[in-house]
């Protein structure tokens, strides 16, 4: 899977909370997610976003939440795309609200025509006042770090969270473990040939049942995940090494070359050749 670049401003303590400055190393994430929730705010640029089936532009000094084990995929037409990242562990945090997991947060950008409006401001000035804690190292930077996402996590939960019931957060779980298992297999595998038997045997499903899972929980089809998961990794060594074209294809899973500088068009908004001519390493097919 493609890389994210990470450096740990603060380190998950005894309240589960996580922060950091991080950058986009390669300008397509594939779908994933976290056991943690993770709050991202935008400090440059902007990005695309598909989560929930669901296409939105995350752009600066805006944030967005990801609930644990919620599936997102993020996509940046900058070069380098800087965000402010925010790992929270909720069962850490069970000390001030005993059934926190129960707890769906759904917090996207808002219009300021949007009832919640004025929280969503609320709650960026927070992260940007986070950002600024952080770059200021003092030495009370970890205990205001906490204080201030202790105040956003409050604030999602009072104005961005529905409470569920806990045999649908069960069910949930049982759809996000399969997931979790294909997604592994995926990202171990996408060398080889994928088919959609083989994904079935390896889930037990049959293989109609296995595409409906796949397609309802994700969003998109069990093959053109695999092709994304394939084209992140063809996007990273075309920029990272001086393999070929057609070593980079081979070395990312692809055997149709009509596909593979199609869907690397579609992504990354230019052909391989080009990427490659604009890249530092200037080996041609």
């Amino acid at each position: 899977m493609a890389q994210i670049y990470h450096e740990a401003l603060h380190p998950m303590g005894n309240l589960g909370i996580q922060i950091s400055m991080a950058a986009l190393e390669s300008p397509h994430i594939p779908m994933h997610w976290h056991d943690t929730m993770e709050i991202l705010f935008c400090l440059n640029g902007s990005v695309t976003i598909c989560i929930d089936q669901e296409t939105l532009t995350l752009s600066r000094n805006q944030l967005i939440v990801f609930d644990s084990r919620i599936v997102h995929s993020i996509h940046s037409n900058s070069k380098l795309y800087m965000f402010l990242c925010i790992h929270v562990n909720k069962k850490q945090l069970s000390g001030y609200v005993p059934d926190l997991d129960l707890y769906s947060i759904w917090c996207r950008p808002v219009p300021l025509d949007d009832p919640r409006s004025t929280q969503y401001i609320h709650l960026c000035q927070l992260a940007h006042d986070l950002t600024r804690i952080n770059i200021e190292e003092k030495s009370t930077s970890a205990m205001r770090s906490d204080g201030t996402v202790l105040l956003m996590l409050a604030d999602l939960i009072q104005y961005f969270s529905v409470h569920t019931l806990p045999e649908n957060t069960r069910r949930q779980k049982q759809s996000n473990d399969v997931l979790r298992e294909i997604i592994a297999y995926v990202n171990n595998h996408y060398k080889d040939s994928l088919t959609l038997d083989d994904m079935a045997r390896q889930t037990g499903f049959s293989r109609e049942y296995f595409c409906r899972f796949f397609k309802q929980h994700m969003g998109i089809t069990f093959l053109r995940y695999v092709n994304e998961v394939r084209i992140s990794h063809a996007g990273r060594l075309l920029s990272d090494t001086d393999l070929s074209i057609s070593e980079i294809m081979q070395e990312s899973g692809f055997t149709n070359q009509t596909l593979f500088n199609r869907l690397f068009k579609e992504i990354y908004g230019m052909t391989p050749r080009q990427a490659r001519i604009s890249s530092p390493t200037d080996k041609y097919i």
